[in-house]
């Protein structure tokens, strides 16, 4: 009995320490692997490439590296482009196993990890902002641009609308701490691009890139309809009334606003996240110098040649499918005090596949600031595509300075279906939102309405369809009322954005 009762004690002991050291591995893989698929998700959607490599070098460090000690790691993207599986599988010895013709064991383990990245705002398609010369539109573009692109400057007080670019500070205004503008971002503004296939004469292009001083609605006397030579052009009418008018405005100071526009292409180390790791494409970088307009036939050369015209930016022959980024910004970060709003339009296409409009996108990249004076009484802007993932979390939209109009307006949050949501709340000058509704007038002017909305647990989009997912602000100005409107967004979801799902 003893020695039958030996045997099977042994055999339990050598089986107990065997799957020990399989949970010990186990363990250890899991961990590995929820780095791994943590750490490299917030590269996607935007580079594969540099989600597995990071994937890789974080299962590295904690100690699983690919193909070394019978180890495989694999990272591939998860049922959704912003999700990362990673499965990590080592194969271990077995100390007593080899006795019962078990000498080895494989040890599987996976994680798969969401990114909530920052959202999209603005535009579904191919354009951001208005465009009075459809030619290169997509279709996807027939409910968007119904506003400008808007870039203040450093010598611009920041009640004038713009918040991240305007960087004077005076009393009474959101995020002014004394004369320091803290929501102040020297790096601008970035607008995404995403190239759903490769692109054969990637063309960027902005309409009116310099600042040319004509008054917020076109109203510059130097305007009378006729060009440098003389002729009739309606590029140069008067009056808000005209698809010219983009506004630019003059607010005084020294000096005139000078505006950069610098295209970027991900690189094997971006992180979609983070725009300043997005590398600048070569020769495409451009600065206009601005202009304080008195006489169409004394303006420079170099601004005659893009004042209301679409003018190039960039030119790339095989754009290959992805993310690509404008960066906008006035006067670098030195000490010109020139004060101004420069307005704009941007758009992408090849100048040789006329499809390939239906498969670009620009929108502005988690904020913008936008200008409108279109004399409609009502107008839907697009205001942020809020995925499937985000279901159960809730919106964060935040809107300075809204409301700058000849009169009051109503302010709407419409969802993807194009009714209001419930429940949501407001910090500002607007508390009571249950309907996500709200009357704008001047008691917004310098002040931040933040308004967060809850997002059902039952939300689903179509994620892979560019029209899809997209949340509007419906904001009517009023039968006869006139809006001069600088104001700047941004939109979030409050939640960790990186999170394992698996």
């Amino acid at each position: 009995m003893m020695s039958l009762m030996s045997s099977v004690m042994l055999c339990m002991c050598a089986l107990t320490v065997d799957v020990g050291h399989w949970y010990v591995v186990a363990s250890q893989a899991q961990k590995a692997a929820d780095a791994a698929a943590l750490g490299g998700v917030p590269s996607l959607p935007g580079n594969q490439t540099a989600a597995f490599s990071t994937a890789q070098v974080l299962a590295t460090k904690n100690g699983f590296p690919n193909g070394v000690n019978s180890t495989t790691v694999t990272p591939r993207l998860g049922n959704q482009p912003s999700r990362l599986r990673v499965t990590v599988t080592r194969t271990v010895d077995n100390f007593f196993g080899p006795l019962f013709g078990i000498p080895k064991t494989t040890i599987t383990r996976s994680a798969m990890a969401d990114y909530l990245a920052p959202l999209s705002m603005g535009s579904p398609c191919n354009e951001f902002g208005d465009d009075p010369e459809t030619a290169n539109r997509s279709g996807n573009c027939s409910d968007a641009g119904k506003f400008w692109a808007n870039v203040g400057s450093i010598g611009a007080s920041k009640a004038s609308g713009d918040a991240y670019q305007n960087k004077v500070c005076g009393g009474g205004v959101d995020g002014c701490s004394g004369s320091t503008n803290t929501d102040y971002d020297e790096s601008g503004y970035y607008y995404v691009v995403t190239l759903q296939r490769a692109v054969t004469n990637f063309r960027v292009e902005a309409f009116d890139p310099a600042f040319v001083a004509v008054g917020d609605l076109c109203n510059n006397a130097a305007l009378k309809g006729k060009d440098r030579a003389g002729a009739v052009d309606p590029r140069y009418a008067a009056g808000a009334t005209t698809p010219y008018c983009t506004g630019d405005v003059r607010f005084g100071g020294t000096g005139e606003v000078s505006t950069q526009f610098t295209v970027r292409r991900a690189g094997p180390s971006t992180v979609f996240w983070d725009p300043a790791t997005y590398p600048a494409v070569p020769g495409c970088d451009q600065t206009y110098a601005g202009h304080n307009l008195s006489n169409v036939a004394t303006m420079p050369i170099d601004t005659y040649n893009v004042f209301r015209k679409w003018a190039p930016l960039c030119t790339i022959a095989n754009a290959p499918a992805g993310q690509y980024m404008i960066q906008v910004k006035t006067n670098g970060t030195g000490a010109d005090a020139a004060s101004g709003h420069n307005r704009f339009g941007l758009r992408a296409y090849s100048t040789t596949d006329s499809s390939a409009k239906d498969a670009i996108a620009i929108s502005g990249f988690s904020k913008m600031a936008v200008y409108a004076n279109l004399p409609s009484a009502q107008t839907k802007f697009y205001l942020a595509r809020v995925p499937t993932a985000a279901a159960g979390q809730r919106l964060s939209i935040r809107l300075f300075d809204i409301g700058d109009s000849s009169g009051t307006g109503t302010v709407k949050i419409l969802n993807p279906s194009g009714t209001t949501p419930t429940g949501c709340t407001g910090t500002g000058p607007q508390t009571s939102l249950a309907s996500c509704t709200f009357t704008a007038s001047s008691a917004f002017n310098g002040k931040w309405q933040t308004v967060s909305v809850p997002i059902p647990t039952s939300y689903s989009c179509t994620d892979s369809d560019p029209n899809a997912c997209w949340w509007k602000l419906s904001y009517d100005y009023g039968t006869g009322n006139q809006p001069a409107d600088t104001t700047t967004w941004s939109a979030s979801l409050e939640a960790n954005p990186v999170r394992l799902v698996e």
